[in-house]
């Protein structure tokens, strides 16, 4: 019988050998975890210090590929020195070289817009660089140095070579390279057209130029391109009024601006511009920048005050440019009322808008009109602004019936004459026009004070009011000296005509405050007081030096009856 301390397996011999191999394998897989762990522990580690170790990779990479454009860029020149040597020599005929430089050029300029395509920004701005450094100095070459090209040919060139560099740089968002062909396409420009004298060529060339760039400005990050470009087709422009106005000159500047050919690019600078802002405002509603402000007050004496000066200078005729003026802005209006909204009349595109056309309206009468049916057409223009105004209630239209009126009161002479009833030594009587002037100041001062609204109501709708009865009653004042100077014996005296003047000063003081008292929404009872002192200053400078007791008793008295009653119809206006 067995003990308990004997050994089980002295009895089992297979159960010990099989528990000894099960041992053996778990010492196995242990041995194989520990030597996987430790191989991951240490992937992870070459995983972490791999960005370290490939950051010098990098930077040398990056630097090999632009020692390798730069290389890639003189192989290019050298392709394009070796075809100028090929011409030069004689080996291929001028034409065909200026060919094959212009097309090997224009090849790597593709090939900048590819290499921008696949991702290669760097590789893509060297090659349009290359690309330019061909193409400018080879057609400034064969323009003036070996005249191959024409200039009307070189310009061409010159434009679709730009246009195709800008291009290649927008749709790649190359600021840099734009800049960089934009200046120097511009620079060259001037450059041929010194050169060659041929200056209508040219500034038809910036004038394309300066409407791509505008198409270019869709982008907000691309309008700066505008001002350059506006900046060379204004000076190109204007270069070319100066010349053409000036007296005399060389024969072949007499030759090439044709007359034609001046007043055409002239107005077509301001059609130019004046349809990009309408399209902009139309299409693309937005605050006014100041680059529209800028071109504006640019074009209009430039291309309007320019093309003027040019036809009066060449013998030509004015008919078309008042033509083109008023048609211009008579479409500024129908943009801004038409197509913008009425809530947006005080945007500032709607004020833009207007005030263009009213500026090109008030031009293009002078022009085409003399004095007396220009007085008929801003009478027309005025009282229908101010008919309009008041029917639709829009107050820019109101402001510009003021202003319409206010020149046909200059046109026909009523300003001057009404100065001259009052400060002259001898009066003298009304023009028609003057008549006419002052009948349609009364009519439209008598149409927006009617108004039917309560309360005091907008500035923009008082002030052209008052502005049209101020120039009304002071032009009534006036009649009223030159008829009733007309019962005086002839010469007057200077004492009766300054008396009858003070007389009629004061009373158009009264007729102020009447009519600002009975009729409150003309603001006539503003002038009250102005009246009164330009009165009081008359009385003491022009009355008492040359009047006699007769003529100052007068005087006096109708003076003090005029403080006494209009401060009075003014004060019951204010306190109601």
């Amino acid at each position: 019988m067995q003990t308990r301390g004997s050994e089980p397996g002295s009895d089992h011999p297979d159960l010990d050998q099989r528990l000894a191999a099960l041992a053996e394998q778990v010492r196995g897989l242990e041995a194989r975890v520990a030597t996987l762990e430790t191989t991951a522990h240490l992937d992870s580690r070459a995983t972490t210090q791999e960005p370290a170790e490939q950051l010098p990779v990098q930077e040398h990479a990056s630097l090999n590929t632009v020692l390798g454009l730069l290389g890639r860029t003189s192989l290019v020149l050298a392709g394009a020195f070796l075809i100028r040597t090929f011409t030069e020599s004689g080996s291929l005929p001028r034409v065909a070289g200026v060919a094959l430089g212009l097309a090997y050029a224009a090849a790597w300029a593709l090939a900048a817009d590819r290499a921008g395509t696949g991702g290669r920004r760097l590789g893509a701005a060297y090659h349009a660089v290359a690309s330019a450094m061909i193409a400018y100095p080879l057609l400034w070459e064969t323009t003036t140095r070996f005249p191959v090209l024409a200039p009307a040919a070189a310009a061409g060139i010159l434009l679709g070579i730009t246009v195709l560099l800008m291009s290649v740089a927008w749709r790649q968002a190359l600021e840099g390279i734009a800049w960089t062909v934009a200046l120097a396409g511009l620079c060259t420009g001037f450059a041929l057209m010194a050169a060659t004298s041929a200056i209508p060529v040219f500034c038809t060339l910036f004038l394309l130029f300066a409407g791509a760039t505008l198409v270019l400005g869709v982008r907000p990050e691309w309008r700066a391109f505008r001002w350059p470009a506006a900046l060379a087709a204004d000076a190109a422009i204007l270069s070319m009024i100066i010349l053409a106005a000036s007296p005399g000159g060389s024969p072949v500047l007499a030759r090439n601006l044709r007359t034609t050919a001046v007043l055409a690019l002239a107005l077509a600078l301001v059609a130019v511009y004046l349809a990009s802002f309408v399209g902009r405002a139309l299409v693309h509603p937005r605050s006014v920048r100041a680059f529209e402000v800028a071109q504006t007050l640019a074009i209009l004496p430039i291309g309007f005050g320019g093309a003027l000066r040019a036809a009066h200078a060449l013998g030509a005729g004015t008919g078309p440019l008042g033509l083109a003026a008023l048609a211009m802005g008579l479409g500024c209006y129908v943009a801004a009322f038409t197509f913008v909204r009425r809530e947006a009349e005080g945007s500032s595109d709607f004020r833009f808008l207007t005030s263009l056309a009213l500026v090109l309206v008030l031009v293009a009468g002078p022009i085409l009109l003399p004095a007396g049916w220009l007085t008929l057409e801003l009478v027309l223009l005025g009282l229908a602004s101010a008919a309009l105004g008041r029917r639709f209630q829009r107050g820019s239209l109101l402001v510009h019936g003021a202003i319409y009126l206010t020149g046909a009161a200059l046109a026909s002479g009523l300003l001057e004459q009404t100065w001259r009833a009052f400060l002259a030594p001898s009066g003298s009587s009304f023009p028609r026009a003057a008549l006419l002037a002052l009948a349609a100041l009364t009519a439209g001062h008598v149409t927006l004070a009617l108004r039917k609204a309560p309360g005091p109501g907008p500035w923009s709708l008082r002030l052209p009011c008052f502005l049209m009865g101020a120039l009304g009653l002071l032009g009534l004042a006036a009649l009223a000296v030159s008829a009733a100077q007309a019962l005086l014996p002839e010469p007057p005296s200077p004492g009766a005509l300054a008396a009858l003047r003070t007389a009629v000063l004061a009373l158009a003081a009264v007729a102020a405050g009447a009519l600002g008292r009975w009729v409150p929404t003309g603001d006539l009872g503003w002038l009250v007081h102005p009246l009164l002192g330009a009165t009081t200053v008359k009385l003491l400078l022009q009355d008492l030096p040359q009047g006699r007791p007769l003529t100052l008793t007068l005087a006096l008295t109708c003076f003090g009856a005029a403080l006494l009653v209009a401060p009075r119809l003014a004060g019951r206006r204010s306190q109601a």
